[in-house]
């Protein structure tokens, strides 16, 4: 018996051992490079052509300081593009950051024609924080080829701060049987807008494809 507990404290261990835990990146607060590009790549652009056997498709991605940067309007930073769905086969784009423990990307999403020319960029009352998301949604037009996700510099240095809410249940045992008390709880979250971090698209898929 005594072989079998220590077995299994053992076993017990190495589970704690192996746990994973999702890392907290500081907030990039700055970001500076001599090699940056004016003109985006689009000939590398991520596809967000949804799987026809998914209604909403995410695609997560990363926006690093050693990955490509450009430079608009004297302004450098990193940057990826994203290739829009045919016409016809998406219903509606989402496109931004995902929130992360301790920052949050500052977004700067920019539409692109074919040539790589700006077509639309949105203003930042057009961003709204939504669950896990800050980001703007949109409906590709005809002429609308890629999506430019870069950096807004304005925000960096300053933080979002939201209070999280949550209840927690513990039983207690009497002499008479058991019962839950529930409590709740509030935790004060703030994330510092960042020039690097995780990059969220959702692709709602079309009703009818054309």
């Amino acid at each position: 018996m005594r072989t079998k507990l220590l077995l299994l404290a053992a076993a017990s261990a190495m589970l704690a051992g192996c746990a994973t835990t999702v890392p907290s990146y500081p907030a990039t607060l700055s970001f500076d490079r001599a090699d940056c590009v004016t003109t985006p790549e689009t000939v590398t652009a991520v596809s967000l052509t949804p799987d026809k056997d998914k209604k909403i498709w995410v695609l997560d991605s990363q926006l690093s300081a050693s990955g490509p940067c450009l430079e608009r309007n004297g302004v450098s930073a990193p940057y990826m593009v994203f290739a829009l769905p045919d016409d016809g086969r998406t219903k509606m784009v989402e496109l931004g950051a995902g929130l992360e423990l301790a920052r949050v990307l500052s977004p700067r999403v920019v539409l692109l024609d074919a040539e790589g020319a700006e077509t639309r960029a949105f203003t930042r009352d057009q961003y709204m924080f939504r669950p896990g998301l800050l980001s703007v949604q949109f409906v590709p037009q005809e002429n609308e080829r890629y999506a430019l996700v870069t950096v807004d510099p304005e925000p960096i240095g300053q933080s979002h701060d939201t209070i999280v809410a949550g209840t927690s249940v513990t039983t207690i045992y009497t002499g008479f049987g058991a019962s839950n008390w529930r409590s709740g709880h509030e935790a004060m979250m703030s994330r510092g807008f960042s020039y690097e971090g995780a990059v969220r698209a959702l692709v709602y898929r079309a009703d009818e494809e054309k």
